[in-house]
């Protein structure tokens, strides 16, 4: 490659590992057998301790300290939200099936599921896939709205085959025509206790 030919992909980003072409993007089905596996999970003390641990890890990291897994926050003003490290020790079926838990959690505080999507994408050397849960409050029609804890984007992302990480993030409206968004920490206390 030439000077010109790499200055030329710097500013523009040609270069080809930093290209990405999708092979997937379709809609989330889920097979009878994995949902079957999946209602086993959520009654299993497996599930009831890596929710413990979620919990756990989620409050030392409100306190500033890290405890595996690692959670990392997202605090602002209108975003606020986590990533979950993927721990091998925890296994790759706890962090698939948790994407659904996640979503299940937040679909009983009168959410409904908008979009459920499935994308792989080639970047380089590396096959991202990636599947998302995106949720909205059931809404009424009288002002102020209550918007709940404002919309939900839940995320599952693999990197050749492994999991990397859980995100989760509610991003709430600061429109006047809407009540102020109820407490982030209300939300997590909800999705990482089992059985509610």
């Amino acid at each position: 490659m030439s000077y010109f030919d790499y200055i030329y992909n710097r500013l523009f980003g040609k270069s080809e590992a930093t290209s990405t072409k999708v092979l997937v993007h379709e809609i989330i089905k889920r097979s009878q057998s994995f949902l079957d596996r999946f209602n086993t999970w959520k009654t299993s003390d497996i599930c009831a301790e890596f929710l413990n641990d979620l919990w756990q890890s989620y409050s030392w990291s409100k306190k500033g300290l890290d405890k595996d897994p690692q959670i990392l926050l997202l605090e602002s003003t209108y975003s606020n939200g986590f990533a979950i490290s993927y721990e091998a020790r925890y296994g790759k079926n706890n962090y698939r099936y948790l994407f659904d838990y996640l979503a299940d959690q937040v679909k009983m505080l009168d959410y409904r599921l908008v979009v459920s999507r499935h994308t792989m994408q080639e970047k380089g050397d590396v096959v991202e896939l990636k599947e998302m849960h995106y949720l909205k409050p059931k809404r009424g029609f009288v002002e102020p709205i209550d918007q709940k804890f404002g919309n939900v984007q839940i995320e599952y992302i693999e990197e050749n085959d492994e999991p990397t990480r859980i995100k989760l993030i509610a991003n709430s409206y600061p429109d006047r025509k809407f009540k102020e968004a109820q407490s982030f920490e209300d939300l997590a206390k909800h999705i990482f206790t089992l059985n509610n």
